[in-house]
């Protein structure tokens, strides 16, 4: 049987990051990730894509309500042409958990495939903030995953970590809840994190009262540019996302074209990272977040950097 591991979780709290690091641990192993990107404009998978990972992607939209059946498809192809010892699952930061356990357990992918763990990563700088928000993705994916990892737990103070267990458990009150800095841990002990040995089956999942995505006004603007950006640029704009006049910006991730180098941003409600490398990626960029200004952006970004520009709704 095929191994399913889904690592869920809210936009930006650590997925990849994640992901990056089990896919390390199980070198050894066949491994193919399934990566499902809200915007029809894929960062994640070419962030794992160039450090040598087979990656799947399904773009412009949930698996978990208006892709099913991509889902379904891509991971009948994937049996069937790679036959790989265990399928990791990203979804998208917005999708419910319960839904993509439903079709993993249908009788169509169970002949083939059971699910080997289900993990939920919590961003612990913005998760108290966020769950009282959008409570109904929290809920979810929390009540659902076996392992509960928390994600920059090292950035806040214990007292904050102990707040979030609390709220944690209020949701779920069975499942291992992992605080340690897992950015350390050996690859023996990232392989831990999926060994749960869990019975989906006899599992009794809680299904939450949602919207779809389209539903709750979550909005994906994606942007291709050929311009070269200044890391100075970058950092101008990427301050300027968290002002109320371009809508409520939770997530965005690129690749740009700097001056000597080429730089990956990633931005979560209002911080954000960015990094200099000399790995060639064509200029694009993903935004995601709820009544987002589409003219004040197209403003912003034409202003300090202007380009070409390739602007997705949904």
């Amino acid at each position: 049987m095929i191994k399913i591991d889904v690592v869920s979780g809210f936009l930006g709290s650590g997925k990849t990051t994640l992901i990056k690091s089990l896919l390390k641990a199980y070198e050894n192993e066949k491994v193919v990730l399934i990566e499902n990107e809200f915007g029809e404009i894929g960062i994640d998978g070419d962030i794992i894509e160039r450090e040598g990972f087979e990656v799947f992607e399904i773009s412009s939209g949930c698996i978990c309500c208006i892709m099913k059946k991509d889902f379904q498809v891509v991971l009948s192809r994937i049996i069937e042409e790679f036959n790989p010892d265990r399928i990791i699952v990203e979804p998208t930061g917005i999708s419910i958990l319960s839904e993509i356990i439903d079709i993993l357990s249908s009788k169509e992918v169970s002949k083939q495939c059971s699910i080997n763990s289900l993990i939920t990563v919590i961003d612990s700088i913005n998760y108290l903030e966020q769950c009282d928000v959008f409570g109904e993705f929290f809920e979810d994916q929390i009540s659902n995953a076996e392992t509960l990892i928390l994600s920059k737990s090292q950035f806040v103070e214990p007292e904050k970590v102990e707040k979030i267990i609390e709220s944690l458990r209020e949701i779920n009150s069975k499942a291992e809840i992992i605080t340690s800095n897992w950015s350390n841990f050996s690859f023996n002990e990232i392989k831990g994190l999926l060994e749960q040995n869990i019975k989906v089956e006899f599992k009794e999942l809680f299904h939450t009262e949602y919207k779809p995505c389209k539903e709750n006004k979550f909005k994906a603007i994606g942007i291709e540019t050929s311009k070269k950006f200044t890391k100075e640029e970058l950092e101008e704009i990427l301050k300027e996302l968290k002002e109320s006049k371009y809508g409520e910006v939770l997530r965005g991730k690129g690749f740009l074209k700097g001056v000597n180098s080429f730089l990956e941003f990633s931005y979560t409600n209002g911080l954000y990272i960015i990094d200099e490398n000399k790995i060639k990626s064509s200029g694009k960029l993903c935004l995601i977040g709820q009544n987002l200004n589409e003219e004040e952006l197209n403003k912003l970004f034409k202003t300090k950097v202007g380009g070409m520009f390739h602007w997705l709704k949904f």
